[in-house]
């Protein structure tokens, strides 16, 4: 009897995802709240990029269709990755388990992991960004009195560099 327990307990070991070593229900606690907020940071993050994505994308789309040339080049759009990405490192350590977490309930098997509220932060400051990089694009070379012979240049970096701090703005909303 007892090798059949120490099989079925290997057995379990080997396919758990988390195993808690000690009888200690103080630990049990401490595994869900950080399960909880390694779940909260994840979803912070994917909000994050997801807001990130989707604004470069109609950027670059709506001014090919428009204009015939993509204000965001490939190595922009490089740095853009890599620079979000390092906001996105923050979001998976911006948060550090509470007691809080104890109370709130368990999510359901069913239930989205992109909430209505990360769906109307993601809209909400799309559409923001959208806004303000639009303006710029159709109408910035006169607001700016940009002009000359490196006037596009300067113009594409000036759209470049609003764009990442348009995104440095989700950072308030993603990781508060």
């Amino acid at each position: 009897m007892g090798i059949k327990i120490r099989i079925l307990i290997q057995v379990a070991k080997g396919s758990a995802d988390v195993i808690i070593v000690d009888d200690n229900f103080t630990t049990i606690i401490n595994v869900a709240k950080w399960g909880r907020v390694v779940d909260i940071n994840i979803q912070k993050f994917v909000q994050f990029q997801l807001t990130v994505n989707v604004v470069a994308l109609m950027v670059n789309f709506v001014s090919t269709c428009i204009t015939g040339s993509d204000p965001l080049t490939a190595v922009q759009l490089l740095w853009v990755n890599k620079i979000m990405d390092m906001f996105g490192a923050l979001a998976l350590t911006s948060e550090p388990p509470s007691d809080e977490l104890t109370e709130r309930p368990p999510d359901g098997r069913g239930e989205n992991f992109i909430t209505r509220v990360m769906w109307s932060n993601i809209i909400g400051q799309s559409i923001y960004k959208l806004a303000v990089l639009g303006l710029l694009m159709f109408d910035g070379k006169q607001l700016l009195k940009i002009r000359g012979p490196g006037g596009d240049s300067v113009f594409n970096n000036f759209i470049f560099n609003t764009f990442v701090f348009c995104q440095v703005s989700i950072v308030t909303v993603c990781f508060k």
